[in-house]
């Protein structure tokens, strides 16, 4: 019952967001229109586009980074309102980048599918995508990845925490002015730290970071156990600016803030760091999970034999994934010490192995969730139970969707 209040307040606040702009006007204004159908972009999340119509039922829309030189990773979100059932061609003009991202449908905001793939035909050099459509009459909104705005995710950690007595907390302000908030909770001398979206577009990270937060907050013997022993932390949205902006990695100082982990520029990645040291003061960190999405599964850990006094944590997690999941998720065991990232930070500042969790743009929902959940049990049965990794060396092939 309450999981799904939790996803029905996503999904409800998903839905508004199609329908305000940022500021929470109506979203009205088109930026251009064809055949009856208008294009909009002034909602939170939307894309940063130009559009040009090309003939009738015809447009281009300009895929647009908020700076260059930026990861490839193009986000877009547009809306169409028809006045009646319409066929269109929308044709995604990438500039130098190229296309990443199967479109997604919605017409409620609450239910997304994937475009089929014959409705959409990539140029060989993939910096066009067209999508053929008909639209019918009302809304209609394509975006790369299912559309998570701030709102929907702070509704869904308010509804998560608050059986479980985790407390809300601001901890900074965005460069925008937006709240930082972050959720704290249980008891106990280990801490473990928990975030995702510091890259707007990464919504399938965010899914398995959701599942893992659910797993330690259900009401299972294990999960009450583990959060009378442990302090969490959590941080599901440390990049408001960037999500509310439509954009693909930065936030709205111009900064990649997965890079900011040594230098500190920007208020974002300062109050975060201050907060999770005030909560890392006399305690152990066990565990930092940083939640991300690519172009395939993979996580990147520190090297096994590393100044960590919970590092053993990381066989027994890799040999339970292989176990939970379709095939065998590649690992990298690397540390740079004149890195910028998350990661390389909770090892050098928290003696913590910090782990950056990857996964599929395209992985499917269930795909996502029981990642999260298989991160969750192997922490809890390592924390509470001292399981640790039998060496067992997987043997199955991955399927073409898990490379």
């Amino acid at each position: 019952m309450i999981a799904g209040a939790r996803y029905s307040l996503l999904w409800l606040f998903g839905a508004l967001a199609l329908y305000l702009s940022p500021g929470g006007a109506r979203a009205q204004t088109p930026i251009c229109q064809s055949a009856g159908v208008q294009v909009s972009i002034d909602f939170t999340s939307g894309g940063r586009h130009t559009c040009r119509v090309t003939g009738a039922g015809e447009v281009i829309l300009d895929v647009i980074p908020e700076g260059s030189p930026i990861n490839g990773s193009p986000w877009y979100a547009f809306r169409l309102d028809a006045a009646e059932r319409t066929s269109l061609r929308i044709t995604l003009d990438y500039g130098q980048y190229e296309h990443r991202y199967t479109p997604k449908l919605t017409r409620d905001g609450a239910s997304w599918r994937a475009v089929s793939p014959r409705d959409v035909v990539v140029a060989a050099d993939a910096r066009r995508a067209s999508i053929n459509l008909t639209v019918d009459a009302g809304m209609t909104v394509i975006a790369a990845q299912p559309i998570e705005t701030p709102a929907a995710i702070h509704a869904w950690a308010g509804a998560t925490r608050a059986p479980h007595a985790f407390e809300q907390v601001q901890y900074g302000t965005s460069t925008d002015g937006q709240a930082l908030i972050g959720y704290s909770g249980g008891e106990g001398a280990d801490l473990i730290v928990a975030m995702t979206r510091q890259h707007p577009p990464e919504t399938t990270g965010s899914v398995a970071f959701r599942a893992f937060v659910e797993h330690i907050m259900s009401d299972t013997p294990k999960a009450q156990a583990f959060r009378a022993r442990h302090r969490i932390l959590l941080a599901p949205m440390p990049n408001p600016d960037g999500v509310s902006r439509g954009h693909w990695r930065w936030n709205n100082g111009g900064v990649d803030l997965n890079r900011d982990w040594r230098s500190f520029t920007q208020p974002e990645t300062q109050a975060l760091r201050d907060l999770i040291l005030g909560e890392a003061e006399n305690r152990r960190t066990v565990a930092f999970f940083d939640f991300h999405s690519t172009r395939r599964n993979v996580i990147y850990a520190p090297p096994l034999d590393a100044d960590s006094p919970t590092v053993d944590f990381l066989p027994l997690l890799r040999e339970r994934l292989d176990e939970a999941v379709d095939c065998p998720l590649p690992w990298t065991f690397s540390h740079s010490e004149t890195g910028n990232t998350a990661k390389r930070w909770a090892l050098e500042a928290l003696r913590a192995p910090g782990l950056t969790i990857e996964l599929d743009d395209e992985a499917t929902e269930a795909q996502a969730q029981r990642i999260g959940r298989t991160i969750a049990d192997a922490l809890m049965d390592y924390t509470l139970e001292g399981a640790r990794a039998r060496g067992i060396i997987p043997t199955r092939s991955c399927p073409a969707a898990w490379t």
